[in-house]
């Protein structure tokens, strides 16, 4: 498996990605052209064979960052590259100055927060009916 930066290029096998995991933000090309513009913005791409398999999507700013979008493609879930992509996009951030990541994951989706937590993840709050009536976001955090 290789880990690299998202190029343009890269945008509808991004999204093609991000639509077989309905719990991901939804994007879409649009969405995925859009922050790849923002100077903010990192993409990380977990390739095999050349074919992208799984990202991760963050921003930092001022220290802080905060992690966007997150997908693998499903039959290459549980096979670490959640885990492998986050933990890459924390190192770049670390040494690009960042030290606070947040984020936030619907409070039903145990696999997520199941990733979040085994990258030291800590829960911060939640945000009621953030994903529609019902369905909190949990807000985590992590200092690196």
């Amino acid at each position: 498996m290789i880990l690299r930066r998202a190029m343009p290029a890269d945008v509808s096998a991004l999204a093609r990605v991000e639509s077989t995991r309905p719990q991901a933000a939804g994007w879409g090309r649009s969405g995925f052209e859009s922050e790849l513009a923002q100077p903010c913005a990192q993409i990380w791409c977990a390739c095999e064979e050349e074919k992208i398999i799984g990202f991760a999507a963050l921003r930092a700013a001022a220290g802080n960052a905060e992690v966007l979008n997150v997908a693998v493609l499903p039959d290459c879930g549980g096979k670490g590259v959640g885990f492998a992509l986050l933990s890459h996009a924390l190192e770049k951030l670390k040494k690009s100055g960042s030290w606070r990541i947040s984020l936030e994951a619907a409070q039903d989706n145990g696999p997520a927060l199941a990733l979040y937590r085994k990258a030291g993840f800590t829960p911060l709050g939640r945000r009621k009916d953030f994903y529609g009536p019902g369905r909190d976001a949990v807000v985590l955090g992590v200092e690196i």
